[in-house]
């Protein structure tokens, strides 16, 4: 008895390769319709355009979830790079106040280790 590894659909790499593994027989029906097409110009039956036309709007209706999340993916990437940069900025402006409070203290000292020895 063969032990045979289950497929990975419950991880995200496991989903994707089914998906990948979907589109890619869709690809595959898709080229074979094409060259038939190629071979006898009007040449297609009826369930040969309906399968035609069904392969085609299911790699339209990924290619539009795919441009959807894409979108997403870039405006949450853009929020995060101006998330960053106003991190930064606060920073810059600490860092600005630290070295002004420095030197008032450093004032004060001098003024004060002035003051102590007249």
């Amino acid at each position: 008895m063969a032990l045979t590894t289950p497929p990975r659909t419950r991880s995200r790499r496991g989903r994707s390769d089914a998906r990948e593994a979907v589109r890619d027989a869709r690809r595959n029906a898709l080229r074979v319709l094409l060259a038939r097409a190629d071979r006898q110009v009007l040449g297609l039956g009826p369930e040969d355009t309906a399968r035609l036309r069904q392969l085609v709007e299911a790699e339209i209706t990924d290619c539009d979830n795919f441009r959807r999340s894409a979108g997403g993916q870039q405006a949450a990437a853009l929020r995060l790079t101006h998330r960053v940069a106003a991190a930064e900025q606060a920073i810059v402006e600490a860092e600005a106040e630290r070295d002004q409070y420095a030197a008032e203290v450093e004032a004060l000292r001098s003024a004060a280790t002035e003051g102590g020895s007249q």
